[in-house]
């Protein structure tokens, strides 16, 4: 595949690296610091949280830039993934087998997740998360679906023993979100932690807190400057449920990433984390740490490569465009490139790595296209109401491309 784009006007290598060096790389103390603060103020909330519920986990994985070596901006931002412990057997439920539900799923990334108790069993499968558990005859029905009995019989016996539709359920993400939330907020004794509303399709309960950048422990009485306000995410999460299934991935022929990765990515396994009222969502926050791990040990520059894009994002497209372009797209971008361009020599040059992701870039704006690197065409990580923005995001890439120099500003 090609990505060649618009003509490129001049860039210099050593600017560039300058342009690393002074504007993108920025000090890991700063962020070790900034992150040791998040724990102290963190650990203890999840610790309450589990010794209220022992369904949450009592810590939480690392999950977003800072973890994975990517953050280019200040540390303000720290994303938790908190597993969800002690589920009973759950079953993913193919989109065909839910068409009879009124709301579908948004694309190919979103899933059911049914819990399911056998006949014999007596409740006690499904005993411990009962109050997350919606039951099928409360889900909405979609108004042209077939006769109660008809679409009960065809969604149960596709998928589960028709005797058993009473038993079976979805967990439900409201529910368990909405428990979760409560739970950080009672746990919450700290007057400068504020736990934010829930907002509608986002999987985190946020939490801003204050953060003074040169001291770890004080007391803010004491202090006259202003302090910078720290966003905290943390995500329930299902931890690997189903394995490698229904994954089209990896694609036949690819000789990028090597064998031994792809090993070590499906035992990784795929996440489910909640992002939608009625489906989980595949995460691929693990999987992906485990692909960007070791990336440059064969002395390729696609980790600086990808910082530098992320700085022109934010310091040339962030504020006009928002959510129509974010990190996750600029790192989909990189893997992409990565398995169209395998070879270590294709990645030795800074200049060069970092204007074959800017090509790749304009390529997929151009389709208005950006096919999820696991998942591939089934979705689209550009939104189809951002269509327009994206076309004049296209034109501001091009605009850059002619004159990068002047948008890399030391």
């Amino acid at each position: 595949m090609s990505a060649q784009g618009g003509v490129w006007g001049h860039l210099a290598p050593w600017y560039l690296e300058s342009f690393l060096k002074d504007r993108v790389l920025i000090r890991r103390e700063d962020t070790f610091r900034a992150l040791q603060w998040v724990l102290e103020q963190v650990e203890p909330i999840l610790e309450k949280v589990h010794a209220q519920d022992a369904r949450f986990a009592s810590s939480a994985q690392r999950s977003g830039s800072y973890i994975e070596g990517l953050q280019v901006s200040e540390p303000d931002e720290f994303d938790f993934l908190v597993p969800v412990l002690a589920l009973p057997a759950l079953s993913l439920l193919l989109a065909a087998h839910l068409t009879w539900l009124s709301e579908q799923p948004p694309d190919a990334s979103f899933q059911a997740v049914g819990v399911r108790n056998h006949w014999w069993s007596d409740g006690a499968r499904t005993a411990g998360v009962q109050d997350w558990v919606t039951a099928v005859d409360e889900l909405p029905r979609a108004a042209n679906s077939f006769s109660s009995f008809a679409s009960y019989a065809l969604f149960w016996y596709s998928y589960f023993y028709p005797f058993l539709y009473a038993r079976v359920g979805l967990l439900s993400l409201g529910k368990v979100i909405g428990a979760f939330r409560e739970l950080v907020r009672s746990a919450n004794s700290s007057t400068a932690v504020t736990v934010r509303p829930l907002q509608q399709g986002t999987p985190a309960v946020t939490l801003t807190m204050p953060y003074y950048p040169k001291q770890i422990s004080v007391d803010p009485k004491q202090i006259s400057v202003d302090p910078k306000q720290i966003s905290v995410d943390l995500v329930p999460l299902i931890k690997n449920p189903f394995g490698w299934c229904n994954i089209p991935w990896p694609r036949e022929g690819k000789p990028w990433p090597s064998p031994e990765k792809i090993h070590d990515i499906k035992a990784t396994g795929v996440d489910l984390v909640a992002k939608h009222p009625l489906y989980w969502r595949y995460s691929f926050s693990r999987v992906e740490r485990v692909l960007l791990e070791k990336i440059d040990d064969d002395g390729g520059r696609r980790r600086d490569s990808l910082r530098i894009l992320k700085k022109v994002g934010e310091d040339c497209w962030k504020k006009k465009y928002g959510k129509v372009l974010v990190s996750y797209h600029l790192k989909t971008v990189l893997f992409w490139a990565c398995e169209f361009h395998h070879l270590p020599d294709d990645w030795k040059d800074l200049t060069k790595s970092f204007k074959r992701l800017v090509d790749y870039l304009e390529f997929y704006l151009q389709k208005k296209c950006l096919p999820h690197y696991f998942l591939g065409s089934a979705v689209n990580l550009f939104k189809p109401e951002h269509s327009s923005r994206l076309q004049d995001l296209l034109c501001d890439v091009i605009k850059f491309k002619m004159s990068p120099m002047n948008g890399l500003k030391l």
